[in-house]
């Protein structure tokens, strides 16, 4: 009998910036010789680890926690704490997980070979820092118009799994970093896609 595939968690940051465009987004392509998600463009992030560092979160995360409907905080900060942390290790941006804002969450459905439950959060990249790829994880990495992006999608010039569609389809509209975060859900409910 098959054992059920494990869910693991996972934290997913979108960066953001005001570009002469419209609003522009950091995406960085996989490097094609992984097993999960090879050559599709896709957000910094990553899994939360077991023992995940939280002391960076120093902020109440209750409001956090209501949005996404978690009573547990410390899965709240151990989920920040990831977020800022793979966006770190990926693109050399550094976070303050205050500055994170909730925005969607994916699970990835039954039947595929990896598993997450991902939470994404919108920030805005620090003035001061430019993106860079870091790992070998990362093959390339760029700043993109969001809505190039989504036609770019849309002529399947630039490959992304349905979360990341989906995510920038719902930045599409915004002209502006400090409209996008303004606009934070109020509830967010996990979509296994």
């Amino acid at each position: 009998m098959n054992e059920p595939m494990p869910i693991r968690p996972a934290a997913t940051v979108v960066l953001l910036r005001d570009g002469a465009d419209g609003l522009e987004v950091w995406l960085q392509q996989r490097a094609t010789t992984l097993a999960f998600a090879a050559g599709m463009y896709v957000f910094p992030g990553g899994r939360v680890d077991e023992d995940e560092d939280i002391s960076a979160v120093a902020h109440d995360v209750s409001g956090e926690a209501a949005v996404w409907g978690d009573d547990d905080l410390s899965v709240v900060r151990a989920h920040l704490a990831a977020a800022a942390r793979e966006t770190r290790e990926e693109s050399g941006v550094q976070l303050n997980p205050a500055a994170l804002t909730p925005w969607a969450r994916w699970v990835t459905p039954p039947g595929d070979t990896r598993r997450f439950d991902a939470r994404f959060y919108l920030a805005a990249c620090p003035p001061d820092q430019t993106p860079e790829p870091l790992t070998g994880e990362v093959a390339a990495g760029s700043w993109f118009v969001v809505r190039a992006a989504v036609d770019a999608v849309a002529m399947g010039t630039l490959p992304m799994w349905p979360p990341t569609i989906s995510t920038l389809t719902s930045l599409a509209s915004f002209d502006d970093v400090a409209v996008a975060l303004a606009a934070v859900p109020t509830h967010i409910e996990a979509v296994t896609q």
